[in-house]
């Protein structure tokens, strides 16, 4: 080692001081922004447990109207099996008064049936809706806690390389080769 190598190697202490400092008020703010980025995960799953309920409720109420569509559907295929036979109908055509008065009957109640299948219709697509909505909210939480997580990951790793350049800073210390 020649004299010359030596003293470059040892830098003004007012240079290094500044350097100290930088690299301290590097890390506190790389420490700051990875304290950001655990809260968000901390918030980005507090938030997916109040989803994950709401979830459940909006399966609980498609469960529900699917069902009452369904019942209602059955109901108005079973009346359509139980429709008057060809006598009625026979009957009916020659204006028996009480065939007439059973095939209008059955007619009605068909209406009625078929207007009860319809009437369920609007609640099974809100309630799909309603679903969707929370599936693709779940799904943006999900990925914002996985960009938080990455973020975290980064930023750790930020934070050890800012502490051992500093630690190679501190008088005393050797720098690391």
């Amino acid at each position: 080692m020649t004299a010359e190598n030596t003293t470059e190697n040892q830098e003004d202490p007012g240079v290094l001081r500044a350097r100290r400092t930088a690299l301290a008020d590097r890390l506190a703010a790389l420490r700051d922004s990875a304290n950001a980025a655990y809260a968000a995960i901390s918030g980005a799953e507090a938030e997916l447990a109040v989803i994950a309920a709401e979830r459940v409720t909006a399966e609980r109420a498609l469960r529900e109207a699917v069902t009452e569509r369904a019942a209602a559907a059955r109901s108005a295929a079973a009346h359509q099996r139980a429709r008057p036979g060809a006598l009625a109908q026979l009957a009916s055509t020659l204006r028996a008064p009480r065939a007439v008065g059973q095939l209008a009957r059955w007619r009605q109640q068909q209406a009625a049936l078929d207007a009860a299948v319809t009437a369920a219709d609007p609640p099974v697509a809100a309630a799909r809706r309603a679903l969707a909505e929370v599936r693709e909210e779940f799904a943006a939480q999900v990925r914002a806690r996985g960009e938080a997580a990455t973020a975290l990951r980064r930023l750790t790793a930020q934070c050890a390389a800012a502490q051992a350049e500093l630690a190679a800073c501190l008088p005393g210390d050797v720098p690391p080769q």
